[in-house]
């Protein structure tokens, strides 16, 4: 039956005794409280049917005497005057001095006109409780006068309470009751008036109590005194009482009216909640009594102080609630919560706003509604979430067992299902040991705990036996294999700890010099010295002698043959340190000690002392191009079988297939080995060919690793070649001049431009002067006026370009000089004659931020340096001679180290100038026979050429594509075109599918996406043809991160390792249809999330599946965006492709947010970049990139807009795609509460300020009204 429909049946049942019995209770006396009180009289013939209600709580006597403390209440004669029927009444009551309980009143109420069954219940308890009661008084009496006596000497206040309520009598702030409404009736009756009835209800349940709306209403106990509803009387079985005017459930007007009934005495009141929080702006208190159910409406006049406790409570409550059912997902801080509390106010309250002080009042009382919300069985609850713990570290709550509190009831937000990972056999074998709760298996769980603080309520509570984790537990017939709680008794301090454990280090940005990473200890722990007892017996002729050495090609270690080319096992010179494996390269023995044996080995890293860890195979290892020289033979314990194993020449038709699990002896000397790794850039790279000896004369003692690692080496040391007899005259004259250097594979020569190390020139800077801004913390500020500039711990100003190092300088080189005459010249005496070129900072100009980033100025300025300040090549050209089929900034942005010229700077003069007949020719490819003088010609004919290389794109499939931000950057770099995409948010596939017309766009669960194509179906179920086997070329994708990000705090979320198993599905893209390329992006924290075990298990997959690999993480700042967004990149090629390289970054950035480096296992890693402190050009500022928008007003929507003028910078000419109509779309701004704007407005310009910098000043609003904007 509905609530809003009164129960007629149940009406009368409850009510046929009072009817009968109403007169009898007017004609009684009033000598004693229990006997007079018309109240008391009435509620103790009241049938007592709560047992019904599973809120209500009954205690026998016994039980209540023994729980009680009894109090020495002593009081004079008190007269209250109640209102009935319109006539005042004065009761003269007399209260005993000895004390009795509330629960005592409960025993001696009369009970002469109950009903038969009624008494006979009572009957035993009665007597039992008055025994209690005289035992206990004649116990007191004899202490009672001494009581009195001590009372009157001490000089204490007196604290006397009353027995009922708990209040005390002397408090200057109680509240007494003025009595009923006029005309009131009583409960029962009123619930039967036709105002209230709105159907029959004779097709309902006759126990349903009905339910309607009071206004007016107050709440009072027997003593009069008024009580709050949240004082936990009710909760203690308290008899209170309230009186008002019922009005229709129909009805929400508070006023009253002709429509309302007044009503007095309803109760005892036995349980309250609180409801309607829904996302709607109205709550709804409830009490309940036996006879029906009452929505609160509106307080009388005199019990408004009372409920306006509650209503900062409730609302409190509501506001925190719902901002962490909607954004938990963000992990919000404490600092995020408290900014979301002050934006709201208290309707019931006249819209005063909430505060911190507020929040901190009742943090137990809304810590305990998070403990109470309903989560799924498998999420963690809200209580874990930063911003809860540090209200909770605030202010000390402990969750230990309290009484039954009321019960908000909140709207549950579904949480849309995460699908199981859909994985291949291979994958599948790789992550069952990881994410075994979220794949289609079920393993056990190993998980460290920590242990029931088993005071709590929830640790007191028995297991439920219906939730999933009951039926997995032994007793209930269960596997017993998860080892999880019941979902009723998920511990609330528990969850605490676990959720502060499983923090994250902070990935705050820090200074470079501040981090301590290990750095990959390059030796080889042979053992070189020791006990030589093996006999060692050299088998055959020597192959070659020298001097000092004899080369043999075999020999026998105790009995044991070992020839060149054999795989051993190598003592240590650690105990702890596991037998190297190598392999023998060539062997010797000292002329001057014949008994001795040396051997030089290839000596190969094992999988556990590469970035897997104890995740990689342990049979498998490396070649890493690391050698022993002069090991003794003695130090070679055995050999060893090694095989070397190459890729299959089906390899890219094996994906999905089923795993054969070769048999492979894990014995300590049976190894194999498939791949190369770097050690310091952690490359899994296909097996190198191994050199040619250079040399015959050395042939006996090669080693292609040593090999290797010499001609690696050899492309550091710059060299010069082609000495010009007849010097240029800008060459000094105690230099010789050379055509070339030669430099990691790069000849610099006359004609070439240059990147030279910032500082190199010496220039003043316009734009990258911080000085001036830089904002220090004050020592001392006035708490009263800044109350959060506390907050402040350091005077670093996060995202600010105080460490931000200036770009490359740009020289053009005029001449290449030494300072020796000989062909073998030391690095540090080769010098470069080079022309300065002057970026627009290095200028006079007045807005140099309008130019653009690669745009420098020639000038004839000649200077000397040393090589060892070169970075880099820099193609410099003249802008007019950039091929003109192409736009000029098209052609630029395909090399980031091309820089042009329009005009030249004269430093003397301070002027801009034309650019000079020579310098024109500048970049020319075209030899030509120039205009003017020879000089001229000779600079074009020795500029150097650099041919562009045609590439066509790989047909990309783009998992988790999103809008295609991704995808869209690799087709910009002309890598990628982008044929497939997968995305399961409609919004996002709709917008991706705009944005790639020719692009086939699955708005599909790329689980499912992915069995239907391994079970072999040619078209997914919205009936798109799925990509075949060999068609998809490139694999790229972001799978979700929020298990991984640095802003989710707490990472054990079963929802969030549901979507972090979506890197088991990923990989298992990667194995199905094999690709040749494979991008895997993702936050920072996935290299330290579970210590790296994600990580480490999506290398060993790759590695499993044979494709090359690498990871490193990226600076996005270092790439032209205005923001610190530090990312993790893993690289992947098949076999036979050559495995890409890192990109050097394009913009300098802040140094505090450069710190790429990441330690695993203690071990340090980085990419293969070389460029650390700077970059071709200057940072991207935020101004270079909004400076444009025009400012809109609160609350401005309109979607499209005119930007209202040019743009002014390189970065705002890319956005608008050069088009100088180009509208402003979607730059709105939500409509904010006046205090809110009062606010932004009020932050300070400077730099780092932010909302700690806000004084506590009252302010004059926009709506007129005045309020504190801190």
């Amino acid at each position: 039956m509905p609530s809003s429909i009164i129960n007629m049946d149940y009406i009368r049942e409850k009510s046929k005794n009072e009817i009968n019995h109403s007169n009898d209770h007017e004609d009684n006396s009033e000598s004693s409280l229990c006997k007079s009180s018309r109240r008391s009289v009435v509620k103790g013939q009241q049938l007592k049917i709560t047992s019904m209600f599973s809120t209500k709580r009954n205690r026998s006597p016994d039980e209540l005497l023994e729980i009680t403390k009894l109090k020495k209440v002593k009081m004079d004669d008190t007269t209250i005057k109640w209102s009935d029927n319109g006539v005042q009444k004065e009761h003269k009551e007399v209260v005993n001095c000895s004390e009795t309980s509330t629960e005592d009143k409960l025993c001696n109420l009369n009970m002469d006109n109950c009903d038969d069954v009624i008494r006979k219940a009572y009957n035993e308890d009665e007597k039992l409780c008055k025994a209690k009661c005289n035992e206990i008084n004649v116990n007191k009496s004899s202490k009672q006068e001494d009581v009195i006596i001590k009372q009157k000497n001490n000089n204490t206040p007196d604290l006397e309470k009353c027995d009922i309520c708990g209040q005390f009598l002397n408090n200057s702030d109680i509240l007494f009751y003025q009595g009923h409404p006029q005309d009131a009736i009583e409960e029962f009756i009123a619930l039967t008036n036709e105002k209230l009835v709105l159907a029959s209800g004779e097709d309902g349940d006759i126990m349903e109590r009905p339910q309607t709306n009071i206004t007016g209403f107050s709440i009072f106990d027997e003593q009069g005194h008024l009580c709050p509803i949240d004082g936990g009387l009710v909760e203690s079985d308290v008899r209170i009482y309230m009186s008002g005017y019922l009005k229709s459930i129909c009805s929400e007007s508070p006023d009253i009216d002709e429509e309302s009934i007044p009503v007095k005495d309803v109760g005892p009141i036995i349980e309250w909640f609180i409801h309607g929080f829904d996302g709607g702006s109205r709550n709804c208190i409830t009490l309940s009594t036996e006879f029906g159910e009452y929505n609160l409406l509106k307080p009388s006049a005199e019990y408004t102080p009372l409920m306006n406790n509650l209503y900062e409570k409730i609302w409190l409550s509501k506001v925190v609630v719902e901002y962490l059912e909607e954004y938990h997902y963000l992990q919000p801080t404490y600092e995020d919560l408290l900014e979301v509390v002050r934006e709201h106010s208290i309707p019931d309250l006249d819209n005063i706003n909430m505060t911190e002080e507020m929040l901190h009042k009742h943090a137990q009382f809304v810590c305990d509604q998070v403990v109470s919300l309903e989560t799924d069985e498998d999420a963690e609850p809200m209580i874990t979430l930063p911003c809860m713990r540090e209200l909770i570290k605030l202010m000390g709550i402990r969750f230990g067992k309290r009484k039954v509190r009321a019960k908000i009831d909140y709207k549950k937000i579904d949480k849309k299902a995460w699908t199981k990972a859909t994985t291949t056999p291979l994958v599948r074998k790789t992550f069952e040991s990881f994410f075994t709760n979220q794949l289609d298996k079920t393993n056990q769980e190993l998980v460290l705990r920590r242990k029931r603080c088993g005071i709590c309520e929830a640790c007191q509570l028995p297991d439920c036996g219906e939730c999933n984790a009951c039926r997995a537990m032994p007793k209930f017939g269960g596997h017993g294999r998860t080892k999880k709680a019941c979902v009723r008794r998920l511990c609330p301090n528990m969850a605490v700890q676990q959720a502060d454990d499983s923090d994250l280090d902070d990935d705050e940005d820090a200074p470079a010099d501040k981090r301590h990473l290990d750095k990959i200890d390059d030796t080889v722990p042979v053992k070189l010295t020791g006990a030589n007892n093996k006999t060692v017996n050299w088998l055959g002729d020597p192959i070659k002698a020298d001097t000092t050495k004899i080369y043999y090609e075999s020999v026998e270690i105790d009995g044991a043959e070992l020839k060149v080319g054999d795989f051993v096992m190598v003592e240590t010179s650690q105990p702890n340190i596991p037998a190297l494996v190598a392999r023998v390269t060539y062997m010797w023995k000292e002329i001057i000690n014949p008994k001795s044996g040396y051997f030089h080995a290839e000596v190969f890293i094992r999988s556990s002392d590469t970035v897997l860890g104890e995740v990689g195979d342990p049979r498998e290892v490396y070649l890493g191009d690391r050698c022993c020289h002069g090991a003794p033979l003695s130090s070679i314990l055995r050999k060893a079988c090694v095989e070397r194993r190459e890729p299959p020449k089906d390899w890219f038709r094996l994906g999905g297939k089923e795993v054969v699990e070769e048999f492979f002896e894990d014995d300590g000397k049976t190894y194999f080995y498939q791949k190369y790794y770097e050690r310091f850039t952690a490359r899994f790279e296909d097996l190198p060919t191994d050199p040619e000896c250079p040399n015959e004369l050395r042939k006996h003692r090669f080693c292609p690793s040593c090999e290797r690692k010499t001609k690696r080496d050899a492309k550091d040391i710059p060299k010069v070649s082609g000495k010009i007899l007849e010097k240029s005259s800008i060459v000094d004259a105690n230099r010789t001049e050379w055509t070339t250097v030669k430099w990691r594979d790069f000849d610099y020569k006359k004609g070439c431009g240059v990147f030279l190390k910032p500082g190199t020139f010496k220039l003043k800077n316009n734009i990258t002067n911080y000085s001036d801004n830089e904002k220090m913390k004050l020592e001392k500020v006035d708490e009263d006026i800044y109350p959060e500039y506390y907050r402040k711990s350091d005077n670093y100003l996060r995202g600010s370009n105080m460490d931000t190092g200036e770009p490359f300088c740009v020289g053009y080189i005029a001449a290449v000089t030494a300072a020796g005459a000989g062909p073998l010249i030391v690095p540090q005496d080769i010098y470069l004659k080079v022309n300065v070129l002057y970026r627009p900072e290095n200028t006079t100009s007045r807005f140099p931020h309008h130019e653009d980033l690669n745009v420098v100025y020639w000038s004839e300025e000649l200077k000397e340096i040393s090589f060892s300040t070169v970075m880099g090549p820099c193609h410099l050209i003249y802008v007019d001679n950039i091929p003109q089929q192409d736009h000029i900034q098209d052609w630029l942005e395909r090399d980031p180290n091309r820089v042009y010229f329009r005009m030249a700077f004269n430093k003397s003069s301070g002027q801009f100038e034309d650019v000079p007949q020579h310098a024109r020719c500048v970049g020319r490819v075209d030899k030509g026979k120039g205009k003017g003088k020879g000089k001229s010609s000779k600079a074009a004919e020795s500029s150097t050429k650099i041919e562009e290389v045609k590439i066509r794109p790989l047909r990309t499939l783009d998992v988790f594509a999103g809008c295609g931000g991704l995808s869209e950057g690799l087709h910009q770099a002309g890598v990628a075109e982008c044929r497939w995409a997968v995305e399961n948010v409609e919004a996002a596939a709709h917008a991706y599918a705009l944005n790639n017309r020719a692009c086939t766009v699955f708005n599909e669960d790329c689980n499912a996406l992915l069995r239907d194509a391994m079970a072999g179906a040619s078209h997914s179920a919205a009936g798109l043809r799925l990509p075949a086997q060999g068609e998809v070329e490139l694999l790229c994708g972001g799978p979700p991160c929020q298990g991984f990000s640095g802003m989710n705090r707490f990472n054990s979320r079963e929802y969030s390792n549901f979507k972090n198993s979506l890197v088991a599905s990923y990989l298992s893209f990667c194995d199905f249809y094999r690709p040749k390329y494979f991008i895997l992006e993702n936050v920072r924290n996935f290299v330290a999330f579970k210590k790296g075990m994600v990580l480490k298990l999506t290398l060993r997959a790759l590695l499993d599946m044979g494709y090359q690999c690498t990871f490193g993480v990226l600076q996005a700042g270092n790439y032209g965006v205005p923001q610190t967004r530090r990312r993790l990149v893993v690289l992947a090629a098949a076999p036979g492709r050559a495995l890409p390289a890192y990109p050097e970054p394009t913009h300098v950035f802040s140094r505090r947010a450069c710190s790429l480096a990441v330690s695993v296992d203690g071990k340090r890693f980085a990419t293969n970049a070389r460029w650390e402190e700077s970059a071709p050009r200057r940072t991207c500022t935020v101004r270079d990139a909004m400076g444009d928008l025009p400012r809109v007003p609160n609350g401005a929507s309109r979607a499209d807009l005119d930007y209202g003028g040019m743009p002014a910078t390189h970065c705002q000419r890319r956005a608008r795609a050069r088009d100088d109509a180009a509208r402003l779309r979607d730059h709105v701004c939500k409509h904010m509460a006046p205090l809110v704007q009062a606010r932004i407005a009020r932050v300070p310009t400077a730099p780092g300020s932010d909302w700690r910098d806000l004084p506590n000043l009252s302010v004059t609003l926009s709506d007129g009204t005045k309020c504190k904007a801190s």
